[in-house]
């Protein structure tokens, strides 16, 4: 993954030629010092601003101040849409923020463990769109092929009623990162290519594009 603005332009460039419908922009892999002024000229495609807390093989090891205002500063950069997690300290004024600036807020859960029950799903979505969110994104991890089948049974059930993003990681995840797009999702997620990927079980943007061809959908 890109450790600086400038890798991330280079990749920008690259993906053009792929034609994404948008983009995540992972600042907690790129070198915090690094300025991301130039970014949003470098495309016109949507881009969502990501800062994980500190994830694995992530460059961003500052305080949660320092995290959130690096999303703000995306705002201000005019990032579309601004991801912050559904434990972010003061949610309701991150979130405020984002939209008095004329951005979107996708509020994320991600549980890296194992796919709740449908009615644990079901109540996270609720404190997702409680807290004004634009995009609800729900993300699990596939512990058997069965997990996938929940995601997208979520999806297929609440995408209708709200933007919503939902499926599952790991290795067993893959066909719910596939099949959550055809079943209602708002969007997927994928990697320029192998060597980029942030998520075990993320799949390239052409391996995902190839499947759905295969299944008739494109």
């Amino acid at each position: 993954m890109e450790r600086g603005v400038e890798d991330t332009l280079k990749t920008l460039r690259r993906l053009e030629a792929h034609n994404p419908d948008l983009i995540e922009i992972r600042f907690d892999l790129i070198d915090p010092s690094s300025s991301i002024s130039g970014i949003r000229q470098a495309t016109d495609r949507p881009l969502i601003a990501t800062n994980r807390i500190r994830t694995q093989g992530g460059l961003f090891e500052g305080s949660e101040q320092e995290r959130l205002r690096s999303l703000r500063q995306a705002v201000l950069e005019s990032f579309d849409y601004v991801d912050i997690e559904l434990k972010t300290k003061n949610l309701s004024r991150m979130v405020h923020y984002v939209k008095r600036h004329g951005s979107k807020a996708v509020i994320s859960y991600h549980n890296f463990h194992f796919t709740p029950s449908q009615n644990v799903l079901q109540s996270i979505l609720r404190l997702e769109k409680k807290a004004g969110a634009n995009v609800c994104k729900i993300v699990c991890t596939a512990k058997t092929h069965e997990d996938n089948f929940r995601c997208l049974k979520f999806v297929n059930t609440y995408a209708h009623r709200s933007r919503l993003v939902c499926f599952a990681m790991g290795k067993l995840g893959k066909s719910s990162r596939i099949l959550s797009a055809l079943m209602g999702a708002d969007f997927t997620f994928a990697s320029l290519d192998d060597r980029r990927t942030t998520a075990e079980g993320q799949l390239s943007i052409d391996d995902i594009r190839n499947v759905w061809e295969l299944l008739g959908v494109q």
